[in-house]
């Protein structure tokens, strides 16, 4: 409904719509479609997103190590760079972990070797760190535990690339759950690689 007041129209009238902006005043039509309509595909892309953005939350202990020098490259916080690098990890089936990326770099990556969770919860990971020659086998091996179930993730204390192992054991709470394990390595001035998928445990 429009309304007339100090010689000026403002709200709608039939299919044009008045309106002011810094004492000038505007009139258009109204949209023929609805600028955000309810489709299908749209619904599932805000569902995905919002997926994404609690994952964020869930994991953020493991990008704030992982993504920190790419969010202060980016100018970003580490949540809107997992946000953009894993908007596409969301599908019909739930987040596809395997896909899920915690850091991102161009340090190179270790290869796992041998992973394992005990019926004690212990964890044990061996890895080939010697990419090629010109590796620093101070950089550092970084392991990290996520368990979706309770929506929480820890890191296993660092090693060096030199060390080829690394071993913790989970909360007691976390037994009998999926688990997840993600590895990246680490540079002493901050860079990464790009994250190591170690796999899926129970």
């Amino acid at each position: 409904m429009a309304i007339y007041k100090n010689g000026k129209m403002s709200g709608k009238l039939g299919d044009v719509i008045h309106s002011s902006w810094h004492g000038r005043h505007y009139t258009r039509r109204k949209p023929e479609t609805v600028a955000n309509p309810q489709t299908e595909s749209q619904q599932a892309h805000r569902n995905a997103f919002a997926e994404i953005s609690r994952l964020s939350s869930a994991m953020k202990t493991g990008h704030q190590e992982g993504l920190h020098w790419q969010a202060v490259r980016q100018k970003l916080n580490t949540h809107s760079v997992f946000k953009k690098l894993n908007k596409n990890c969301y599908g019909p089936n739930g987040i596809d972990y395997p896909r899920v990326k915690i850091s991102e770099g161009s340090v190179s990556r270790a290869n796992i070797t041998y992973a394992k969770i005990d019926a004690e919860g212990n964890i044990s990971v061996l890895f080939d760190g010697r990419a090629n020659e010109t590796e620093d086998l101070k950089d550092q091996f970084f392991l990290y535990v996520f368990c979706p179930a309770l929506r929480d993730g820890a890191f296993a204390k660092p090693v060096n690339r030199s060390e080829e192992a690394v071993s913790c054991q989970i909360p007691d709470e976390w037994r009998g759950h999926d688990l997840h394990l993600y590895a990246f390595m680490k540079d002493k001035v901050g860079h990464t690689s790009d994250t190591i998928y170690v796999g899926a445990f129970k």
